[in-house]
């Protein structure tokens, strides 16, 4: 079910940037990147606060109803996100997929917990992991193929392969563990609000928001100004792992991530062992450190071989940070508290994707989007007025006689669009060290 989830739910996710905010692709939105962070501002806080009240409803109202209510939602969600193109109304679907999968997570990771044991615990855990980032792995290309239809057909196929969790459900046999999932809202807030508690969380949402922008930024920026037709050619790559920009050919930026998740298959049980004895926030300080380079060197280097090296090392710092947010919180957890303690990873990454998506819209709104560069330098140079941000650049190439990747390398030196990183990552690097002077006073 987990796997049918994360499947559909990344084959759309991989491409809402692109969808919403990128203007010179045939069938997408075009908006603003400011809309785009509204709307990812409000579809994380929901996605996220949700699952703070999903255990109990599960406890109350039994898994099963849960899981027909949150399938409801989600199909609804994606069927609503191919029928509108106006912003309110998709602003309203992307809240129902978010409520959906908001209650979907936390009920099925409770089923699962109440059929394992301490013998098989850890392999029981492990397997769920291998078989999410296997369906994370296989979305890039299922969303290529899905998006090649229309992007219409992205969102109705993913609506049909989560709506295949209907049967499956039939067939599981859930233990209903009454009270296991219940917060205590006094315990909850007493334990919210100590002081430890409260930094620990705002240090970590530093991380979180720059975790936003390495999936909700990130893409726009590769599409716009990364050259990585070299590499393209140097490894002989098939059409179906290239995307044709106005840059020229470039690697499909979905292939990209898939790198992201291949490391995180294969390296993120090895780099828990290697971990293990280490002290937990140092570790923490040292992934968001090395998350934090990975980022910069994505944003501040334009070649396609240096943005590659800047996936592998950001992917390496973001799974030996996330693995080890949520050991911290259980080992601090006082007895009878486990659940309380663990819910304030939502807590976190609601505020870090909800202001990740809204600071990172506003920066790219400004300062990084190719095609208001385009007609910035066109009113500047050409006094050119008036022409819209769909026709800015290939306007430009017109006029100047540039073409492709050498135009965006002349609004590259003259704007320098990097610029949009740097606040994130100051932030990143602000959050290590914090999390490292908290982990003296242990």
């Amino acid at each position: 079910m987990q796997m049918l989830e994360r499947l559909s739910y990344w084959s759309v996710v991989l491409q809402m940037p692109i969808y919403i905010a990128q203007k010179d692709i045939a069938g997408t939105l075009g908006w603003s990147h400011l809309e785009k962070g509204i709307i990812y501002f409000w579809w994380a806080l929901v996605q996220n606060l949700i699952p703070l009240v999903s255990g109990y409803l599960a406890d109350k109202y039994g898994r099963k109803r849960i899981f027909v209510f949150s399938f409801v939602l989600t199909i609804l969600g994606f069927i609503t996100l191919s029928m509108t193109h106006q912003f309110y109304p998709f602003l309203f679907a992307t809240l129902l997929l978010g409520a959906g999968l908001g209650f979907f997570k936390p009920v099925l990771q409770g089923a699962i917990a109440g059929e394992l044991k301490d013998r098989n615990s850890s392999s029981g855990w492990g397997l769920y992991v291998l078989l999410v980032n296997l369906s994370v792995f296989l979305a890039p290309p299922l969303s290529i193929y899905m998006k090649g239809y229309s992007w219409s057909w992205l969102f109705w196929g993913s609506a049909i392969i989560f709506s295949l969790n209907f049967l499956i459900l039939p067939f599981l046999r859930i233990k209903q563990n009454k009270n296991e999932s219940l917060i205590n809202v006094k315990k909850f807030f007493r334990a919210f609000f100590k002081k430890e508690i409260l930094l620990f969380i705002g240090l970590m949402s530093g991380f979180t928001i720059v975790y936003m922008q390495f999936y909700e930024t990130l893409p726009n920026f590769i599409y716009d100004w990364i050259d990585t037709s070299a590499v393209a050619a140097k490894l002989h790559l098939p059409d179906f792992m290239l995307m044709t920009t106005p840059n020229g050919k470039m690697i499909a930026f979905e292939w990209l991530y898939n790198l992201n998740t291949g490391l995180i298959i294969l390296f993120v049980v090895p780099m828990a062992y290697l971990t293990r004895k280490f002290n937990i926030l140092k570790v923490i300080s040292v992934g968001i450190l090395i998350a934090s380079i990975g980022l910069g060197f994505c944003g501040f280097f334009y070649f396609g071989s240096l943005v590659m090296l800047g996936f592998i090392i950001y992917t390496f710092g973001e799974m030996i940070t996330s693995p080890k947010f949520t050991e911290y919180l259980g080992k601090i957890a006082p007895d009878g508290e486990k659940s309380i303690y663990l819910s304030f990873l939502n807590v976190s990454w609601a505020i870090g994707l909800s202001l990740g998506g809204i600071i990172g819209g506003w920066f790219y709104n400004h300062y990084g989007e190719k095609a208001l560069l385009a007609q910035k330098y066109l009113a500047e140079t050409y006094h050119q007025q008036g022409i819209s941000l769909a026709d800015s650049f290939s306007r430009l190439s017109e006029l100047s006689n540039i073409r492709g990747i050498e135009l965006a390398n002349l609004l590259q030196k003259t704007y320098h669009p990097e610029i949009i990183w740097v606040p994130f990552i100051i932030l990143g690097l602000a959050s290590s060290l914090g999390l490292y002077l908290l982990s003296k006073k242990k």
